[in-house]
């Protein structure tokens, strides 16, 4: 593993920043900020690294990116490309796969609360599987899937009352969470649906949460769903996979980059959950395949000298990048041009959205930053514009992706007018 946070596909050349290659400052230049900028080539490399490790486990064994972490078409398009299949939540997501290109056999859909039409959507599409949440989604996937006399695959997704031992908002594993069903409803689940004529046991699924580091936590829900699995088996279950989810994390600090788990090391623990060697192993690696890959680039509009802090105000904000104002997430920061010698003063970095969490990090040492500076906010490639907002009637900004020497822009900068253009006036003029 590189020793250089955040990878070798950045690097300072003259003091200005470049990912892949690309000088930022150019980019931040010809495509205005903010702006988020994506190395595909690193997309690429990640994305064949899990595929290789699973390939060591079985034939079948297989990677399913999260499409919630990062849904441009271009990017699914080129993860799609090293192998992976797709991970959804949602009817939307199950669409945009689609508009990618993607086919519904590679598609997996997990998350709670499905709908009816999404699940008509799914099986209409002919999508891989169901992760299923609950009761209800048996009885919707048992009506629809009769109706249509068609076979519908589905796994169980088991809350193994696991701490991914993570920020409390992205914790899925314990039992007081939303998410999975207790072993007992599983198992009156399993037996149910084992004999409902259109529906098939393929596996079981489990998630515990999101950018964890601390292996354990895997290994004791691998632990966890080999055991149950083996139970249900007893019952009559022929199971062909275990999803044991994503959730392994990424360096967002140069402290954290010595943690990071290896995919080798999350393969190696999450494979204890076969319980026999002709079960496939299923992963859903989202921000591990992405997280690192981007940089947010923001412009100082103003310093503001308060009364006990110093203030970079950027042109983006929560709108942008919501991870610091909902999970109190860290971002390493720093000036496109940038000498190591230059500490310079301390910064809060604050977007421009009128409420007081709309910030993007505390006291960074930034340098002498000066108004019209550009700043790379780092490991941005991971719930960044996929979790970018309208608030404050902000449009979202554009997408650049650096791939095998080119620069290719994958979104346009979002119009004003197109922010009202579904609304219907009330008076008539």
């Amino acid at each position: 593993m590189t020793k250089h946070f955040p990878g070798d596909h950045f690097q300072r050349i003259d003091h200005k920043l470049h990912l892949g290659g690309a000088d930022l400052s150019e980019l931040a230049r010809r495509f205005g900020t903010p702006l988020f900028v994506y190395d595909f080539g690193r997309v690429r490399s990640l994305a064949s690294q899990i595929t290789k490790e699973l390939r060591g486990v079985s034939h079948g064994s297989r990677a399913f990116f999260a499409v919630k972490a990062l849904g441009n078409l271009s990017a699914l398009q080129v993860i799609h490309q090293q192998g992976l299949g797709m991970d959804v939540v949602s009817g939307g997501e199950i669409q945009r796969c689609l508009a990618a290109g993607i086919p519904a056999s590679d598609i997996i859909f997990s998350g709670v609360a499905k709908s009816r039409s999404e699940i008509e959507m799914g099986i209409q599409a002919g999508i891989a599987c169901f992760n299923i949440e609950s009761p209800h989604e048996i009885d919707l996937l048992a009506e629809i899937s009769g109706n249509r006399r068609q076979n519908v695959k589905i796994a169980l997704r088991v809350n193994p009352d696991v701490d991914g031992k993570t920020h409390k908002k992205i914790n899925t594993g314990p039992a007081d969470t939303k998410f999975g069903l207790s072993p007992e409803l599983a198992k009156s689940i399993c037996k149910r649906v084992l004999e409902t004529r259109y529906l098939s046991l393929e596996g079981l699924s489990c998630h515990i949460g999101s950018q964890i580091l601390d292996l354990s936590s895997f290994s004791n829900a691998a632990n966890e769903m080999r055991d149950f699995a083996r139970e249900l088996m007893i019952l009559g279950a022929r199971f062909h996979h275990i999803d044991m989810g994503g959730g392994v994390g990424v360096a967002y600090r140069p402290s954290e980059w010595e943690q990071v788990p290896t995919f080798s090391q999350w393969v190696t623990i999450s494979k204890k959950a076969l319980p026999s060697n002709d079960v496939d192993l299923y992963l859903e690696p989202g921000r591990s395949i992405v997280g690192d890959s981007a940089v947010l680039l923001t412009q100082v509009l103003d310093i503001k000298t308060g009364a006990t802090k110093k203030f970079a105000l950027t042109d983006a904000g929560m709108t942008e990048l919501i991870r610091p104002a909902m999970y109190d997430a860290y971002h390493h920061i720093e000036p496109l041009w940038f000498k190591d010698s230059d500490s310079g003063d301390q910064y809060d970095v604050v977007g421009p959205v009128c409420e007081t969490s709309c910030s993007l990090g505390y006291d960074m040492r930034l340098g002498s930053l000066k108004i019209g500076d550009i700043l790379a906010v780092f490991t941005a490639g991971a719930y960044g514009m996929s979790m970018a907002s309208n608030y404050n009637s902000r449009t979202r900004p554009p997408e650049v992706a650096i791939d095998r020497g080119s620069i290719r822009q994958i979104k346009k900068r979002e119009e004003i007018p197109a922010l009202w253009s579904d609304e219907i006036g009330f008076l008539e003029r």
